[in-house]
């Protein structure tokens, strides 16, 4: 008689090797999640302690004190240094700031839809931070007297958002309005380009040059650092063609959210009241807009894509100059450097918002795509299209200013 012990089911081996392996994924994913949030968390509260106690604390500096900063600063230690803190920065980004030095900040998160967009980029919802600011004080004096179109504008709106990575620097997305500002105090008038034109009036002239030292291209900011890693810290960054990195040529937030009028005679930083009393968890800021490259915007077939939005997570609070959020830039010369034939389509033709000539390096900004948008020229990534603006609820902190 013979005997034999336990027979091993050899098929179940690898369906125990591939559970294995899934719970070991399912782990990475959550603890990687976990730490994303811990460190919004943890440079929100830093913006908390530094938050003041009233935005009328706050002082907006002027264009004369803005540009000496400007030729006075070194403003390469934030194209180099990958840090979120500025009290942490070992190249010198400790004081407050002057340019962008008032304004409000509040967690949030970016929605992206499917694309073909890597890195932070890819299809799902990214933590991060979002600060609204304006560049400088509405001008007065001699200042109105040389900044053209700019003398009755009252905010230069600016707007910066930071979303984390668990195991690498987070990336960072800068955005601006039109150089000659706007005239309305709601923040969320316009929409906001990660590029400027090239009309730059003759007072701000000694600012661009002044920016020239850091950039051949100082009126955009690169976005392939965004794509190069994910949020888990994924490295795509060894160029598109090896490794598949995908960004575009341009960005714009375009605002799904209104802020109700101002009182007469509310003082300039009244627009950080308004700031406040608008964002609260869950109100949709804004769509996320790209432009694929020059080309995709060149001529009478141009068209922008709608990628994302923007969604706020909590309340809003004050973030003034001594605020310790520092949000890194990038140069647009490493977009060029992996997509070179985009240097070369600046040169493409296009048609201005107002219906004139130009070309993509020198006329697409926030109002090109403000454009284009209105004349319905998007193509859609989302599942749904955008539910109507709708003004928020407001009620004004501001009696008796």
């Amino acid at each position: 008689m013979s005997t034999s012990g336990p027979v091993e089911d050899k098929a179940d081996a690898p369906a125990d090797d591939d559970d294995d392996a899934a719970t070991v994924a399912a782990d990475d994913r959550n603890d990687n999640e976990a730490a994303r949030a811990a460190a919004a968390t943890a440079l929100w509260t830093r913006c908390l302690e530094h938050a003041g106690t009233s935005p009328r604390d706050q002082k907006i500096p002027t264009h004369v004190a803005v540009l000496k900063d400007i030729h006075g600063a070194d403003y390469s230690t934030l194209l180099k240094c990958p840090l979120d803190d500025r009290s942490e920065h070992p190249y010198g980004q400790k004081g407050e700031r002057k340019l962008a030095a008032t304004g409000a900040l509040a967690r949030c998160r970016i929605e992206f839809f499917a694309s073909d967009y890597t890195g932070l980029f890819r299809q799902g919802a990214r933590t991060g931070l979002i600060r609204f600011s304006t560049a400088v004080a509405p001008p007065t004096g001699a200042a109105s007297l040389v900044l053209g179109k700019a003398k009755h504008s009252k905010l230069f709106p600016l707007v910066a958002i930071k979303c984390m990575r668990a195991n690498g620097p987070s990336g960072n997305l800068l955005f601006a309005g039109a150089k000659t500002g706007q005239a309305e105090r709601d923040f969320f008038s316009h929409g906001l380009c990660t590029q400027l034109t090239r009309k730059v009036p003759t007072a701000a002239q000694p600012a661009l040059r002044a920016f020239e030292k850091y950039s051949k291209y100082p009126l955009a900011l690169g976005l392939s650092e965004f794509a190069s890693l994910d949020e888990d810290g994924c490295d795509l960054s060894g160029g598109c063609e090896e490794l598949g990195a995908t960004f575009p040529w341009a960005l714009h937030l375009h605002p799904r959210v209104a802020s109700p009028p101002l009182p007469d005679g509310a003082p300039n930083t009244a627009f950080v009241d308004a700031l406040l009393a608008t964002i609260a968890p869950e109100t949709v800021l804004y769509d996320v807009y790209a432009a694929a490259s020059p080309d995709a915007v060149s001529g009478k077939d141009a068209r922008v894509e709608r990628i994302g939005r923007v969604v706020a997570t909590s309340v809003a609070i004050p973030s003034p100059a001594g605020s310790p959020i520092v949000f890194r830039h990038q140069a647009k010369e490493d977009d060029y450097a992996l997509r070179p034939e985009w240097a070369s389509d600046l040169k493409k033709p296009v048609i201005t918002h107002d219906g004139g000539t130009g070309t993509a390096g020198k006329n697409v900004g926030s109002k090109f795509f403000d454009g284009l948008i209105k004349a319905g020229r998007v193509v859609d990534r989302a599942p749904s299209r955008p539910a109507p603006l709708r003004r928020q609820p407001f009620e004004c902190p501001l009696e008796g200013l």
